[in-house]
C-alpha cells in the first residue's frame, strides 16, 4: 500500500472511531470509507486492533509534533503550567487526543491494553512522564523532586484531570478561559515562586525539546511515512 493510501486508511479509521465507537466500527466500514478493499487494509495492518492503534500512535504523534513547534516557537512554553494550558487548547479540540488522554473507554474499546502498539504507547508515556518531571526539577521548574516524591503525578494528574473531563462544570466559560483555570492550577500548586527566566528557560526547553523529539521519532517509527516526508 503506498504511505498516500496508507494514511487514507488511517483517516478514514479515525473519522468513523470517532462516529461510533471502536467496538462498532469494522474493517469493511473503514475499507469503504477509504476507497479500498479490506484485504488492501489487511496488507498493512494484520488485524483491527493494530489498525486502531496505529490511528492512536499517529494522534499521539500529531499532538507531540504541536507541543515541540511551541517550544522551538518561544522557549517559555517548557514551564510546566504553560505546557499543561497547550496541550489542554490542543487536545480539547482533537476528539481523538481527547479520549486517549482521558482513557475514553466507549470512544477506545480495548486498544490500550489488548494491542502491542497501545501497550508500548502506555509504556513510552509513563517513562516519558518520569524523566520530564525529572528534568523539568532538575532546571528549577518544579517545586517537589519527582525522584523523592513518588505522589507527584498522581496529583498533577488529580489535579488537572477534571479540566478536561467536566464540561458540565464550566458553566460555558471558552476554551482558552478554562486552559488559563488549569494554568493557574498547576502555576500555584507545582511550581516554585520564582521561576528562571531566559537563558535558563532556553537551556530546559532544548532538552525538553530533544527528549520529545526523540520520543516521537521512535512512535513514529511504526507508522507509514506520511506523503509530505517522502516527496
Amino acid at each position: 500500500m503506498s504511505d498516500a493510501r496508507a494514511h487514507r486508511v488511517l483517516d478514514a479509521a479515525g473519522e468513523l472511531m470517532v462516529a461510533l465507537g471502536y467496538r462498532k466500527v469494522t474493517i469493511a466500514d473503514v475499507a469503504a470509507r477509504a476507497g479500498v478493499g479490506k484485504g488492501t487494509v489487511y496488507l498493512h495492518w494484520p488485524s483491527k486492533l493494530e489498525l486502531f492503534g496505529a490511528v492512536l500512535v499517529r494522534e499521539g504523534v500529531a499532538v507531540g509534533r504541536e507541543h515541540v513547534a511551541a517550544l522551538r516557537a518561544d522557549p517559555e512554553h517548557v514551564v510546566l503550567h504553560r505546557t499543561m494550558r497547550d496541550s489542554f487548547l490542543v487536545i480539547m479540540r482533537r476528539p481523538l487526543a481527547r479520549a486517549l488522554y482521558t482513557g475514553d473507554a466507549g470512544l477506545l474499546g480495548a486498544l490500550a491494553s489488548d494491542t502491542k502498539i497501545g501497550r508500548s504507547v502506555v509504556g513510552e508515556s509513563a517513562a516519558h512522564r518520569a524523566r520530564h518531571l525529572g528534568l523539568l526539577y532538575r532546571h528549577g521548574l518544579l517545586a517537589d523532586d519527582p525522584a523523592t516524591d513518588p505522589t507527584l503525578y498522581y496529583r498533577l494528574a488529580a489535579a488537572t484531570l477534571g479540566f478536561f473531563l467536566g464540561d458540565e462544570l464550566a458553566g460555558g466559560a471558552e476554551l482558552s478561559a478554562r486552559a488559563d483555570a488549569l494554568a493557574l492550577v498547576v502555576r500555584r500548586a507545582f511550581e516554585p515562586a520564582d521561576l528562571p527566566t531566559g537563558d535558563a528557560l532556553a537551556v530546559a526547553a532544548a532538552e525538553v525539546d530533544a527528549h520529545y523529539s526523540g520520543l516521537l521519532d521512535e512512535m513514529g517509527r511504526s507508522l507509514p511515512e506520511s506523503p509530505q516526508e517522502g516527496s
